[in-house]
């Protein structure tokens, strides 16, 4: 039996029941999606897409180019859902990828992000919305173990910005 729980943020926003459900479905057993995007809509978080890796129609090693591939369709997904990154949102996004550690050579990370995507182009009204209700969808989400990062412009947002966050956090130096 899962027991999902209703959040509220401080901005009165709720967090749809869905959104934790739908979460789950990426983050646990199957890992039925390969990323979600989240938007406030009627003041409540709700799921705007789940997507699967069968949806993004990649084959291959997934550690390497089709990840590449699989973060740009992610990423072209947002920009058209942000009407060119002038919207705010928020993401998950199963993130695959390959790092030198010590004793475990090369070792194949499966880790997931939540992105903030609160860009220069959005209104101050929904950038301060979406930053005083973040707190109720990461709670939600229960993101104390994944990486959390804030995107305010498109460059933030590339394959190799977040690859170098994650192997920098990661791999052994």
């Amino acid at each position: 039996m899962v027991c999902l729980i209703r959040f509220q943020s401080t901005s009165g926003v709720m967090v749809n029941p869905d959104v934790q459900s739908t979460f789950q479905k990426l983050s646990e057993g199957k890992k039925e999606f390969r990323y979600i995007i989240f938007k406030i809509e009627e003041r409540e978080v709700v799921v705007e897409a789940a997507v699967s890796q069968e949806e993004l129609g990649l084959t291959g090693d997934d550690y390497d180019d089709s990840s590449k591939a699989a973060f740009e369709k992610f990423v072209a997904d947002i920009k058209e859902r942000t009407d060119g990154f002038t919207d705010c949102r928020y993401a998950v996004f199963d993130f695959k990828f390959t790092c030198s550690r010590v004793g475990a050579g090369t070792s194949k990370m499966d880790k997931i992000v939540f992105l903030q995507l609160c860009p220069d182009g959005a209104s101050i009204k929904k950038k301060m919305v979406y930053a005083s209700s973040a707190s109720a969808i990461k709670a939600s989400l229960g993101t104390g173990k994944i990486l959390q990062f804030q995107v305010s412009d498109e460059s933030e947002m590339s394959h190799k910005e977040l690859l170098s966050k994650l192997t920098e956090k990661y791999a052994d130096n």
